[in-house]
């Protein structure tokens, strides 16, 4: 719904920016080392690279916020911190061209939700961090885009580089006992996934 016809661009940029190295690619993998965070466990919590090494999904199944009548301050506000690391050949760096997040919200007319996200390379450089707002009246699937644009940050040469990934939903109502709103990205099916979109080059 959101932020679709950006994300039709930023999928072909990933595929005509710097081209993958063709035999690094059989050997590039991706490991979960850390789960933490009261929108997420470690059970809850699925990571897979893509077939084709140019993308890996970060898949969640219980990751809800939600504020109005039944619920508490500690329901409003969810957050993971994940940390990944993407074992490449030495000669071999990569970096994150983009992202897509997506989830489903139903917010009430006077309700509000926002998503922030930060992803970082350990040891390199400053976080990447945004922020996305919602309005009320939202009742659908929603998908947001974030890209990097000419600021890629690579990793090293000669090492896998762990990334720390940083998440909060945060829904917000009027008042305490208006019905209940949620934004959510939690997954029933494995099509639902933040993607974060890889581009290869050689050392």
């Amino acid at each position: 719904m959101l932020g679709m016809p950006v994300t039709a661009a930023l999928l072909l940029s990933v595929t005509t920016m710097t081209p993958a190295t063709g035999s690094a690619d059989d050997r590039v993998t991706i490991e979960k080392l850390t789960v933490n965070g009261t929108g997420c466990r470690a059970d809850t919590v699925a990571v897979a690279l893509s077939p084709d090494k140019e993308a890996f999904t970060v898949t969640y199944s219980a990751y809800v916020a939600q504020a109005g009548a039944g619920t508490g301050n500690k329901d409003q506000r969810r957050a993971c911190s994940l940390t990944v690391r993407l074992n490449v050949p030495a000669t071999t760096q990569y970096a994150i061209t983009a992202v897509d997040y997506r989830g489903f919200a139903h917010l009430e007319p006077a309700a509000s939700a926002t998503l922030s996200a930060r992803y970082h390379f350990q040891g390199s450089g400053a976080p990447t961090y945004t922020v996305h707002s919602f309005a009320g009246g939202l009742d659908d699937d929603w998908q947001v885009t974030d890209s990097a644009g000419s600021g890629l940050v690579f990793s090293p040469c000669g090492a896998g580089r762990k990334v720390d990934i940083d998440t909060e939903l945060q829904a917000r109502a009027d008042r305490a006992d208006a019905p209940t709103s949620m934004i959510t990205m939690d997954s029933t099916d494995s099509e639902v996934a933040s993607t974060y979109h890889l581009t290869y080059r050689t050392c």
